[in-house]
Parts: C-alpha cells; structure tokens; sequence
C-alpha cells in the first residue's frame, strides 16, 4: 500500500509541474532558445510519466500473475471442498448402514441368549424326569441315548450361537467406531479446507483491489502523457512560427544586401563557400573545422568510413575518433553522449541531435552533417527541424 501512495504522489507532483510548466504563449518577447528550454522541460516530463507508467504496468502484471495464482489455488480448493463433502456422504451412509447391522446383531444375540436361558431352564425343571420321557419314548437303548446326546447337542448349538452373535455384535462395533473416526478425519480435513477457501478469497479480493487502483494509476497517467504530448506538438507548431518569422527577416535582410537567395532544404546550405567556425574552446573548433572539410563526401547507410562513406551517426563517430574521442555508434545513442547544454549555449565542435539524425554544430546557427544520398556531407541550418539535445562531448 506504501508503495502505492509512493507512485501516487510522483505522478501527482509530475502532473503539477506538468501544469505550472504550461503557462506558454507564443509571443514577441519569447525567443526560439526559451521555447526549445520548454519543450525539453516538457519532454522530460513526458520520460518521466512514461517511466511510471512502466513501473505501473509491470507492478500491475505482477499482481495479475498472482490474482491467476490465486485463482488456481481457489478452484483447487473448491474441488478438494467437493471431494470431502462427497467423501462425508458416503462415509454417512456407511455409518448408518454399520449402525443398523449393529443394532440388528445385538438384537439377535439378545434374541439368542434369552432363547438359550430358557433351555437351560426348562432343562433344569425337568430334572430326571425328562430322561425318563425320553428313556420310555425310546425304541431301545441306543435310542434312548441317541435322544440324550440330542439333547445336549441342542444345548451346545445354542451355546455357539451365542457366541457367534456376539463376536459379530463386537465387530460390527469396531466398524463403527471405526466409520465415526474416519468421519471425524474428513470433517477436521473439511474444516481446513473451508479456512484455507476463505483465506485464498480474502487474499484474492486483497490483490484485486489492488489491481484496480493500480488500474487507475494508468488511467491517469496516461492521460497526463497526453496532455503532455499535446504541448509538446503546440511547442513544435510555436517554434516553427518563430523559425519561419526568423528566416523571413533573414531573407529580407539578404536580399537588401544583395546576397538573397536560400536552400530549398534547411538542412542544406545553398553554396560551397567558405563557413566560419565560432567556438569558445579551441578543440571544440579544430574538431568542428576537422568535420568541415569532408564536405562534399558520399553519404552511405551504415557507413563509418570518410572516405567510402558514412551515414550521420557514422560521420560524427569518425570524426570524434579523429581526436581520440569515442562515441556510440547510433544517433540515438548519441544523444546521451558527453554532457547536455542548450541550444543557445552550443559552441563549434558540439553535436546537434535531432529525431533520428546527429550534426556537428559550426556556430552561428549551422552544422556540417552527412545529410542523406542525395546531398552527401553537407552543411545547413541547424534549426532546420526540431533540435531535440545539444550534446558537447570533448
């Protein structure tokens, strides 16, 4: 929950500063430098929502991943809920099946025993005079003896009898005990089952309630990444005013002197005069004159070569190399290269990065760059399109 909040605040600081920074007004007194400081202001908010909202989503995906866990485990424990209570049935049948057997064999020895006390009895009470009965009933004397041993058998039968009921009386005693304790088994398992059931759904609300807050983080995040990206474009739509104002007086004052006249593309210079290099630092001049005199050279893509060919990154790496200087391979790379200054603190030997394409700035506002197959190593104006850092790598 802590960390929730955590995420909460920065995404509510970042949308305050989101708001305090949009105060701008394309105006007089704004010049393309305080717009472009803006935009990277802005820009940077922008990294900074986004990396939220990548912590966000991946701290939502977590939370899912255990909200499938849990899921998984609740339908095992219904199910094993479900066995149980079809095991308990069976086992309740059985216990009132083994109950009945039960009462029915004490019935029975109780039948049995009661049978045989009246045997004993009616033997006792006849004394003598029942082997007389049966001495005079009797054929002979084997016969009256045969009569005799019947007798006793008969007394012996009931006897076993007896005996036998009541063995099967115990048994069926111990089977029932036995179903009782079984019953008692699965009970205690059934008990357990339904505190782990509630536990899983306590834990399983806990995790969606927390996915649905994380939900909302997002939503709100992403909707302050869009106002974001909306300033950013209306920066972009106010630095292109600004720049298109800045050329028209430009062309106005050239033509005035006599040296009217532009590139169709403001990334390349019209002529093959000389530039001049203008710089504070004098490696950041020899790096940028360096650069300078590959104009004319073939733009290859992919190329790191000076002399075969080179694309953008391509170009500045070979020429930093030139100066015992390492930098990454790619332009995007290239825009975390070295130290960041802006546009309007940009010396000669500085690199220029712009969506997907690097220069190396000359000074006064120009760059020397390997532009694109057709126009090769060439030089032009350095605000041609959006300047998106200023890099100074030496």
């Amino acid at each position: 929950m802590k960390r929730w909040k955590r995420y909460g605040r920065r995404i509510a600081a970042a949308v305050l500063a989101g708001c305090l920074c949009f105060s701008i007004q394309a105006s007089a007194t704004e010049t393309e430098d305080e717009l472009r400081r803006q935009q990277r202001e802005t820009q940077q908010q922008l990294n900074e929502i986004n990396q939220q909202m990548k912590s966000i989503e991946g701290q939502r995906d977590e939370i899912l991943e255990e909200i499938n866990t849990l899921d998984s485990e609740l339908t095992n424990v219904i199910l094993t809920l479900e066995l149980l209570e079809a095991d308990l049935a069976i086992k309740q049948e059985d216990l009132e099946a083994a109950q009945q057997e039960y009462e029915a064999a004490k019935q029975r020895e109780e039948a049995q025993y009661e049978a045989m006390k009246l045997r004993i009895q009616y033997i006792y009470e006849q004394g003598e005079t029942d082997y007389l009965s049966l001495l005079l009933q009797a054929e002979s004397f084997v016969d009256f003896l045969n009569k005799k041993d019947f007798s006793q058998e008969i007394h012996e039968q009931d006897r076993k009898l007896l005996t036998d009921y009541q063995e099967v009386k115990e048994e069926v005693a111990m089977l029932v005990e036995q179903i009782e304790q079984e019953k008692k088994e699965l009970e205690i398992l059934q008990s357990e089952q339904e505190a782990q059931k509630a536990e899983v759904e306590r834990m399983l609300a806990e995790k969606q309630a927390q996915e649905a807050n994380f939900e909302n983080q997002l939503e709100e995040a992403q909707r302050q990444a869009q106002v974001f990206k909306s300033k950013i474009a209306e920066q972009n739509a106010q630095i292109r005013k600004l720049e298109a104002e800045r050329r028209r007086k430009e062309a106005e004052a050239a033509a005035a002197s006599g040296n009217g006249g532009g590139s169709k593309n403001p990334g390349v210079s019209g002529g093959g005069g000389s530039i001049a290099v203008t710089g504070n630092s004098s490696l950041g001049r020899s790096i940028a004159n360096y650069a300078l005199q590959f104009r004319g050279g073939k733009y290859v893509f992919g190329g790191t070569s000076l002399s075969t060919g080179v694309d953008c990154s391509g170009f500045t790496r070979a020429v930093f190399r030139n100066f015992g200087i390492s930098l990454p391979r790619d332009s995007t790379s290239q825009r975390s290269a070295g130290r960041g200054v802006s546009y309007s603190e940009a010396q000669a030997g500085d690199i220029i990065c712009y969506a997907g394409h690097v220069a190396i700035y000359l000074g006064g506002g120009q760059i020397v760059h390997a532009a694109d197959e057709k126009h090769g190593i060439t030089t032009g104006s350095a605000t041609y399109q959006t300047i998106l850092a200023v890099r100074r790598c030496y």
